[in-house]
């Protein structure tokens, strides 16, 4: 390729150098490639870089000196323009990468709602993340000696952990005190995500119950986990009642700890990572607004949502896969068999144990106020609450297949909503502190319908059979 770099000074080739050059050699030298400079050479030459853009015409045969040197001149000039146009907008892309990047940060309040919104889902996975630790048994566990704020809805929620004093595992101190006389496993509804300690259910249950519970929810825990995590602390804590708290995502979440099983990891969370997104796109996420804009957008762009605001409630509502796709195939996919070994796990260890199992069926915030989301949803129409509760009446006639004992709070939860209650987060899964008051009372309602709190109170020692009486 002949000139590849067009006017610039480079110097002549060693030899065969075309005696027309002399002159122009001060004003602009020619790199020919250090390919010998004859008269076709020099003719091409002088087009690759004069001609350059169509600025001027072809050159003249022979090409004069001044025709080379007001070329040259010209392809400067326009080089120059160039690398100034650049100049200027890097500079102007990184002013602006640069504002989006710290205005958010120093004055928050003038972010947009839905940036404020990613800006805290993004900040609440971070937090997250930051109080695991990889087990090679339960995936991942909470950090004992935590005392940290979280992000949520319109407030930061004080999260402080203490050690169960089972190989270091920790869990959140909601002001329940050892030696826990029972306690309650699930997910982020049971760790009380979005809620501050005093009025998380298991506190309020606690409080009105008289009985002592450990707080052992962990953040995206499956069934499968759950399952494990009382096989590993029953022995140590020896509860005479277990609350499993199950959440219709946790089917999904159990197809994921099952894959993970299989993998030979010992961190969870690490591998789930992994497979949604590299090291550096994880740090990004971590640390770039700008980032978390394009990642979002990515992720969640075609996601539907619907808000409502109306007589006093203000949601916004999904028609995520998680629920849709087992309302839509309710009993028939993968993700029952994984669950239905999960409840056997449970029931298996809680009757080794000698003590109470009883699972709590908490429905999500669309089921709860089908009445309203329906309108939204395009299947809506067509569905009605016997056919949105399905997944979760799938489960409870498993656990009456094999005599384990449950609480499904949909009943106390929907007339809640009809009475114009917000019991859900606007935009958030889980509950506010009115729904946390009432899953309280549902759940007390429903342990003293079996005798539970009765025989807690009564029976000191004794044995209890896996469904909630005494063995």
């Amino acid at each position: 390729m002949l000139c590849p770099g067009g006017c610039r000074l480079a110097g002549y080739p060693r030899s065969g150098t075309d005696s027309r050059l002399t002159g122009a050699r001060a004003e602009c030298g020619w790199a020919l490639c250090k390919r010998t400079c004859n008269n076709n050479l020099f003719r091409q030459a002088v087009q690759c870089a004069c001609a350059w853009r169509g600025r001027i015409g072809p050159p003249p045969r022979p090409p004069s000196r001044s025709f080379i040197t007001n070329g040259c001149r010209i392809v400067s000039r326009d080089r120059s323009n160039i690398r100034y146009g650049l100049a200027a907008v890097a500079f102007g892309l990184t002013l602006a990468i640069a504002m989006v990047e710290t205005i958010p940060r120093l004055l928050p309040g003038l972010m947009p709602a839905k940036l404020r919104t990613v800006q805290r889902i993004y900040d609440a996975r971070s937090s997250w993340q930051d109080m695991m630790r990889g087990d090679r048994e339960l995936g991942f566990v909470l950090k004992p000696d935590l005392d940290l704020s979280f992000p949520s809805e319109g407030r930061s929620i004080a999260i402080r952990t203490v050690d169960l004093g089972v190989d270091g595992i920790g869990h959140r101190d909601v002001g329940t005190k050892a030696p826990y006389q029972a306690v309650a496993l699930g997910d982020s509804f049971t760790f009380c995500d979005d809620t501050m300690a005093e009025t998380c259910w298991v506190k309020l249950l606690s409080d009105r119950t008289g009985v002592s519970f450990a707080n052992v929810g962990v953040n995206g825990y499956s069934t499968l986990a759950e399952a494990r995590m009382l096989e590993k602390i029953g022995p140590k804590l020896s509860p005479r009642l277990v609350l499993v708290g199950f959440f219709p995502n946790d089917f999904k979440d159990n197809v994921h700890f099952y894959h993970w099983s299989q993998s030979g990891t010992d961190d969870y969370w690490t591998w789930m990572r992994r497979k949604r997104r590299s090291d550096v796109s994880d740090t990004l996420a971590r640390h770039s607004i700008l980032y978390r804009l394009v990642d979002a957008a990515r992720r969640y762009g075609k996601r539907t949502t619907y808000a409502h605001h109306e007589d006093g409630l203000d949601f916004v509502f999904r028609a995520d896969e998680w629920w849709s796709g087992v309302v839509a195939r309710a009993g028939v996919t993968p993700t029952y068999a994984l669950t239905e070994q999960a409840f056997d796990e449970l029931a298996t260890t809680a009757d080794r144990l000698g003590t109470a199992l009883v699972v709590l069926l908490f429905p999500f915030k669309e089921q709860v106020y089908w009445d309203i989301a329906r309108q939204y949803h395009p299947d809506g129409a067509t569905l009605d609450e016997a056919a949105i509760d399905g997944p979760l009446d799938r489960v409870a006639s498993y656990l009456d297949e094999i005599g384990v004992g449950y609480c499904d709070l949909t009943a106390d939860l929907r007339a809640g909503a009809r009475r114009g209650e917000q019991l859900y987060l606007r935009a958030g899964a889980h509950w506010t502190d009115a729904g946390n008051e009432l899953a309280a009372r549902s759940i007390e309602d429903c342990l003293t319908e079996k005798g539970l709190l009765e025989a807690l109170e009564s029976s000191e020692g004794e044995s209890f059979g896996v469904a909630g009486g005494l063995a």
